[in-house]
């Protein structure tokens, strides 16, 4: 049988454990709905309460009470809805009873219904039956399945979260609206009740700037803008006791700009009444500079004196300066030095004072950057400092060699450096021994820029027929970087041996004979021209145009045709002048050409008919013009005769130096072949050398002869073809290479015997035609000279025939026609004349005037006196007179000359006595002021040791000194009027030289050792050194001035190149010193030598 107390028991138990559980989750629900609402009501009171002081803005009191009511409010919704679920959940408080909860069961599961609660009241009763066991048993196990806390669902709770969203999405709107400050401000004074409140303006004013701070010296602009029901239309800042208006950007947007703030300012705004909280400006201490003085520290080398800049970090500054900086500032901790690369502090020095020092090599960016604590690099300067680097040292070099002198080279150099030139140095060296260098210093001084003449080889010794390569090279003083040097261009030099200096001499003097010949074919057709001008003017009535035209292109062409002879006769002289100096033989005869060349020169320029005709042509003066013009005729006819006179001299004396020449060669050939016959080794290859010179020879004696041929009366030069032949057959046997070596040295004897024979046959044949020529010009001046005479006599008579007589006497004709047979007779004198000037150098082209004259006279005579004009006829005459007693003077004084010569020992030569040139005579006449000098010390002395000893001798010992004094200075004055020829005894300083010569020899005599007789002669040599110097620059040549007065007037012309050529630089720029700084005196210097560019090109 069923126990149903014990099931009872068992299933009742598990039944009120259910209820429990049901009861435990059904408060905590509760809870959750309490919490919700809590939130959601508590929230809605809070904002409640919160918009009432926002709108009413209560007293003290009403917040009070307002705020004491949200705290009750508060806390009995907390009670209500927190607490009580609580308590009855954690069993605090009593909650429902089991009975309400079967209800509460019972209507949530419908099978339950009232079985829970029946269960309960039958368990409750006291009767206790079987039955009523079994029928609690029987609900029980009919309730047992059923879970009682699934009664309780938490999700009834969600329907009053929307409760809670109200608040939240107030709150949301407020402050996604901007309008937070409804919470803020009304939070604010709630919870501050007893505190009383200002209802806010319409308006408030809120800063903008994020803070109130700006740099010294600069403008801040401060901001404001209105927040609030309304906005003012106009809004002051006030600070410093003043009041400005602000500037209304926008609606609600105020601003006022504080300009170069340089202390703090404190300020406020107001508008309608309604003021702003103060506000303070900062002001931020800027680091600033001052002062800025640059002290630029030159190297020592370039003797610069040492600079100050100041306020300024742009400069230029040579390479190596040392900079040092020095910086006044002001409220700063830090001085920067940035560059590119680095960033160096300045030294500091005293509290506001600051210093730098750097060693400038290259161009440099830098800034200077100022800093203390509040700012960083405030103050950037940006500067740049140029550089101007230690050039390289230019050397100008330019050649001045003569093209015929080959004896050395000459160069004219500058050097220039833009501190100064330290070394200046000639190099030279074999061409075939490059690494054999030699250097040679040169002597200057340290300089910016240098002027030099040197040459080469000069006192060096160097081989002959080798060649050398010479260049030069300047070094600078550069102390930074080292000595720089630059070199020049190389030239190459050969020192010419003798023979090749003879053999080029001759073969430029055979150029310049082609081109005189060039020359007078040209002066033939200008006389042609001129004759057919003679003739036209001749046959026209008036000149017209084309007369004229005629006339001034001939003068344009006759004086082109001028300077072309001139150049050639200087040319022709310098060939001459490059003669060898060792053939004493024809040195007479060169010297006595090169005075022909000199006078004809000479008189070309002093032509002046070119001159008039130029302006008679301008005037048109029939009658006057036909005079000038037959007078240019008559005077380019004995021009032209004077320049093939020249030629045939040139021409006369380059065949006999040609003869000298291969006579010589000859010689030395022999002395070659003699040395080589002596030789025991083979020496074939040499011996055919020998051969091919000797082939050379034979074709310079076949030229010699085409050349002596040309002559109009050749020399006689012996034929040597028969020797030619006999030593050109001796050499091949020299040459056959199987021979005995004894056959051979008797065969190269021989040829060297051979050789010496024909060498001596030719110099003797010269020196016998020249002693025929001698005698034969003798006999051919004397005949000249008669027939001149004879016509002077012959006109003589002529002319007082004429002076008595009219044209209509009847000799008148008679008369007439002997003046045209002595017109002839003038001419075939004229004629022998000229073909004796080709082979005598003696005759001076002097002579040229009086033949112009005579022959231009003459065919005036017979004009006049045919044209009835007796008056003009016989002064006609009478110049021809003069003009042929001169010429009869000049040959008479030559042919005595030429006697003299013959009857003299040496057969050549003028009279004997020693010749002295006027730089001698300077020279010996300082040293006869010596000795005077000397006698007048002797002679002191003397006086000084009678006085001591009483004595009278010695005065024998200075009498004889004196006497030799004076025999040497009247031989000096002899030797002046010598040395300057008939030229210089006419000119009126010689004279006063001559003069005071004079006077001195006899104040030698009278006075002795005087102090007025020394400083006389010491006068004398000062104006001779102003007779030579007036003689240089005149152009003057001396008849026998010497090869020592030549050499130095020529030095004296290269000195005048070289100053030439550097004129701009030197002159201007080293002479007057200008003041200028080193850059733009480079400047200066670089412009001056565009200038000299340009001025070489134009």
């Amino acid at each position: 049988m069923i126990n149903f107390s014990v099931l009872y028991m068992t299933r009742d138990q598990h039944i009120e454990k259910k209820i429990h559980q049901f009861v435990r989750k059904y408060y905590l629900n509760e809870l959750i709905k309490g919490l919700i609402l809590f939130f959601a009501l508590g929230c809605l009171y809070f904002i409640f309460t919160l918009f009432i002081e926002y709108f009413f803005w209560l007293a003290p009191l009403a917040r009070t009470l307002l705020f004491g009511l949200f705290l009750i409010v508060e806390l009995i919704l907390f009670f209500r809805f927190i607490l009580v679920p609580f308590f009855k959940l954690v069993g605090l408080q009593k909650g429902i009873s089991l009975e309400d909860s079967s209800k509460l069961i019972g209507n949530h599961f419908p099978e339950i219904n009232d079985k829970l609660t029946n269960l309960l009241q039958l368990k409750s009763g006291k009767q206790d039956s079987d039955l009523l066991l079994a029928s609690i048993a029987q609900k029980s196990k009919e309730i047992q399945p059923i879970p009682f806390v699934k009664a309780v669902n938490f999700k009834t709770n969600l329907k009053y979260l929307k409760y809670a969203f109200i608040p939240v999405f107030i709150y949301f709107i407020i402050w996604i609206t901007g309008n937070i400050t409804i919470f803020e401000s009304s939070l604010s004074r709630v919870i501050q009740p007893t505190i009383a409140f200002t209802p806010p303006a319409p308006f408030s004013f809120v800063l903008s700037n994020k803070n109130l701070q700006v740099v010294e010296g600069k403008s801040i602009s401060v901001k404001f803008i209105t927040r609030g029901k309304e906005v003012p239309s106009q809004t002051k800042i006030i600070f410093d006791e003043q009041s400005y208006f602000m500037q209304n950007n926008q609606i609600n947007e105020f601003v006022y700009t504080f300009n170069s703030v340089t202390k703090p300012l404190d300020f406020y705004i107001e508008a309608n009444g309604i003021r702003s909280s103060n506000y303070r400006i900062d002001v931020i201490p800027t680091p600033t500079i001052q002062n800025l003085s640059i002290l630029l520290s030159y190297p020592r080398y370039l003797r610069m004196n040492n600079e100050t800049i100041n306020n300024t970090g742009n400069f230029t500054v040579p390479e190596g300066t040392n900079i040092t900086w020095n910086l006044q500032t002001k409220q700063t901790d830090t001085v920067s030095f940035i560059t590119a690369k680095d960033r160096l502090n300045f030294e500091k020095r005293t509290e506001n004072s600051f210093q730098f020092n750097k060693t400038i090599l290259r161009q440099l960016a830098y800034e200077i950057s100022t800093s203390n604590k509040a700012l960083s690099n405030f103050e950037t300067l940006q500067f740049d400092i140029k550089v101007i680097p230690d050039a390289y040292p230019k050397l100008e070099i330019v050649s001045l060699s003569d093209s015929l002198n080959g004896e050395s080279l000459e160069f004219a150099g500058r050097a220039t450096d833009d501190y100064g030139i330290q070394k200046l140095e000639l190099v030279y060296y074999l061409k075939k021994q490059p690494e054999a260098k030699h250097y040679v210093k040169l002597d200057t001084q340290e300089a910016d820029e240098l002027t030099f003449y040197e040459q080469f080889p000069g006192a060096l010794k160097i081989e002959e027929g080798q060649e050398y390569v010479v260049f030069f090279r300047a070094f600078d003083n550069d102390a930074v970087n080292g000595s720089k040097k630059t070199l020049s261009e190389q030239f190459s030099f050969r020192k010419k041996t003798a023979e090749e200096i003879a053999q080029k001499t001759l073969e430029d003097q055979r150029k310049e004979i082609q081109n005189i010949e060039q020359s007078i074919e040209k002066q033939k057709k200008q006389s042609n021209s001129l004759k057919e001008i003679e003739q036209n003017l001749k046959n026209t009535k008036n000149i017209n145009w084309t007369d004229k035209k005629n006339i001034d292109q001939f003068i344009k062409r006759q004086e082109q045709y001028k300077q072309m002879m001139l150049q050639q006769e200087d040319q022709l002289q310098q060939n001459l002048e490059q003669q060898p100096k060792d053939q004493k033989s024809i040195q007479e005869k060169k010297l006595a050409l090169q005075q022909r060349i000199e006078e004809l020169k000479k008189l070309e320029k002093e032509q002046k008919l070119l001159e008039e005709l130029k302006k008679l042509a301008q005037s048109l003066n029939k009658e006057d013009l036909l005079k000038k013009v037959q007078k240019l005729s008559t005077q380019n006819k004995q021009q032209e005769r004077s320049l093939e006179r020249i030629l045939e001299l040139t021409k006369r004396f380059y065949v006999e130096q040609k003869t000298m020449q291969i006579s010589e060669k000859l010689d030395q050939l022999a002395k070659k072949q003699e040395q080589l016959s002596q030789k025991n080794t083979d020496s074939l290859q040499e011996q055919s050398q020998i051969a091919k010179d000797f082939e050379e020879l034979r074709k310079e004696l076949n030229t010699l002869e085409e050349d002596n041929n040309a002559l109009k009366e050749p020399m006689s030069i012996p034929d040597t073809k028969e020797e030619q032949d006999q030593i050109n057959e001796s050499l091949k046997q020299t040459q056959t290479p199987q021979q005995d070596k004894n056959q051979q040295k008797k065969n190269q004897q021989k040829v060297s015997k051979q050789l010496k024979q024909m060498s001596e046959k030719l110099q003797q044949a010269m020196m016998a035609m020249e002693g025929e020529m001698l005698d034969a010009n003798i006999d051919s001046l004397k005949m000249i000279l008669k027939n001149l005479l004879n016509f002077s006599f012959q006109q003589e008579d002529l002319m007082d025939q004429f002076s008595k007589i009219d044209v209509t006497h009847p000799d008148f004709g008679k008369e007439l026609k002997k003046q045209h047979t002595l017109k002839t007779y003038f001419e075939h004198i004229d004629d022998s004349l000229y073909v004796l000037s080709m082979k005598l150098p003696d005759i001076s082209v002097k002579i040229q005037a009086d033949l112009t004259d005579a022959h231009y006279n003459i065919d005036q005579a017979l004009s006049n006196l045919a044209d009835n004009r007796f008056n003009n006829g016989v002064s006609n005459q009478q110049y021809v007179m003069t003009s042929v007693n001169n010429l009869a003077d000049f040959l008479s004084e030559l042919l005595d000359n030429m006697q003299q010569s013959k009857n003299s020992s040496s057969g050549k030569g003028k009279k004997g006595g020693k010749q002295f040139s006027l730089p001698d005579l300077i020279q010996k006449q300082q040293e006869l002021t010596k000795q005077m000098k000397s006698g007048k010390i002797q002679q002191e002395n003397k006086q000084g040791q009678e006085k001591n000893k009483g004595s009278s001798g010695g005065g024998e010992e200075l009498d004889e000194k004196l006497y030799q004094i004076y025999q040497e200075q009247s031989i000096l004055r002899d030797a002046m009027k010598e040395s300057m020829g008939s030229e210089g005894t006419n000119n009126t300083q010689t004279q006063e030289v001559l003069k005071s010569m004079e006077e001195l020899e006899n104040e030698i005599l009278e006075k002795g050792f005087n102090p007025g007789t020394i400083q006389r002669m010491e006068q004398l040599a000062y104006n001779l050194l102003k007779l030579e110097e007036a003689s240089q620059q005149q152009g003057e040549d001396s008849k026998r001035k010497s090869k020592t007065n030549f050499k130095e007037f020529k030095a004296l012309q290269k000195d005048l190149i070289i100053q030439k050529l550097f004129y701009n630089q030197t002159e201007i720029l080293n002479r007057q010193s200008l003041p200028l700084q080193k850059i733009y005196k480079l400047k200066v210097q670089e412009y001056f030598k565009k200038q000299q560019e340009k001025s070489t090109n134009d």
